[in-house]
């Protein structure tokens, strides 16, 4: 009898702790997917102005004007107050605005570019006041409601492409990158899983970091100088993430005695800057643009639709996918096709129609190409 009650007590016990692993393996498991976490719908504003925060990193590169200038076209266009920051570089930069942002009760919060990783605490708490929080060309975190970029990677490859069949698949090739940030992250993952796997004839001879956005520049130059003093000038092609470093790794590659003909840059992005080096012949010869101001009117109209028509995401008629990722499609820019000064942002992308003159495209005066 006393050996039947010793077994159901080591019984009860072991049905104890294994249910108490199923349980703290629940916890585990819901606590790392802080997407699903329930969060308050961001309030609706209907008898006021809707009071927007939003940020870029700062106004060195030319996406970040873009974004910039359509922003404030949107808000004026639709009544909104926006209370912008043009300087948040650094991480502990960003928390502070944020910070400051919910201080200040906005509405919304969007941001253009920044490390999401380092403030999901703060995106959290901003969405449990019933702030909606969202990106543009940015990551998702748990309470970002939506994010408008491109498929990063695949235009990373799209332009490895670019390069490889400039080069006609032969010569030396080096990536340069920044570990920050993630849309630079996946176009120079593409890059480098395709030049280490692909094309025996081309050789990728390093894959260097930036040290962050503040230092890129520098950063750029530095690796760009010392790998071209290590190889003796024998390298072809340098792929950068964005424009702003490829043109500082393209002022190296002058400043060595080379052409475009003898090593050439790739970048991501578009704008005058870069259209005026492609237009040059400097080695800064291709870039792929981006609808920066397409971003930013997607997110505008998903605040307008969630906070001022009060339709959550996940509702009949929502325009946030169940992803939370919206895409669009930007272009290849090159010596054939950059555009020439005085044309309009709009006109080099398939959705611009010059003969809707109601589109939202013709709002405010935009993005000219200088």
């Amino acid at each position: 009898m006393f050996n039947k009650i010793i077994k159901l007590v080591a019984l009860t016990l072991l049905i104890f702790v294994f249910a108490l692993g199923i349980l703290v393996s629940a916890a585990q498991k819901t606590e790392s997917f802080t997407a699903d976490i329930p969060l308050p719908v961001p309030r609706v504003v209907t008898d006021r102005p809707l009071v927007v925060g939003f940020w870029v990193t700062d106004l060195t590169n030319e996406s970040l004007q873009r974004s910039y200038l359509h922003m404030k076209i949107e808000a004026k266009k639709r009544g909104w107050k926006l209370i912008a920051v043009t300087d948040v570089q650094e991480v502990a930069r960003q928390r502070a605005t944020l910070e400051n942002f919910m201080n200040q009760d906005v509405d919304a919060i969007v941001i253009f570019c920044g490390v999401t990783e380092a403030y999901k605490d703060l995106i959290l708490k901003a969405r449990e006041k019933g702030i909606g929080f969202y990106c543009i060309d940015t990551s998702l975190q748990g309470g970002v409601i939506v994010n408008t970029t491109q498929r990063n990677g695949v235009v990373g490859a799209i332009m490895t492409y670019f390069g490889v069949d400039r080069l006609k698949q032969k010569g030396n090739a080096l990536i340069i990158n920044i570990p920050e940030q993630v849309v630079y992250r996946q176009r120079s993952a593409a890059a480098k899983g395709l030049l280490e796997t692909e094309w025996p004839n081309l050789k990728l001879l390093g894959y260097e970091l930036m040290e962050s956005q503040a230092t890129a520049n520098r950063d750029a130059y530095n690796i760009t100088q010392s790998y071209l003093a290590k190889y003796n000038n024998d390298i072809q092609w340098i792929v950068a993430p964005w424009d702003q470093a490829g043109m500082s790794a393209a002022k190296a590659v002058l400043e060595a005695g080379l052409t475009r003909d003898d090593c050439f840059v790739t970048g991501i992005d578009g704008g005058s800057n870069a259209y005026a080096e492609i237009r040059k012949g400097t080695p800064f010869t291709a870039t792929f643009t981006q609808c920066f101001e397409l971003y930013t009117h997607d997110v505008c109209e998903v605040v307008n639709q969630v906070q001022i028509e009060g339709i959550a995401p996940g509702e009949p008629g929502s325009i946030v996918p169940p992803c939370r990722t919206i895409y669009s499609e930007g272009i290849v820019t090159t010596p054939l096709n950059v555009p020439a000064p005085g044309t309009g942002i709009h006109e080099l992308f398939s959705y611009y129609d010059p003969n809707d003159k109601d589109a939202w495209y013709f709002w405010g005066e935009p993005y000219m190409i200088k």
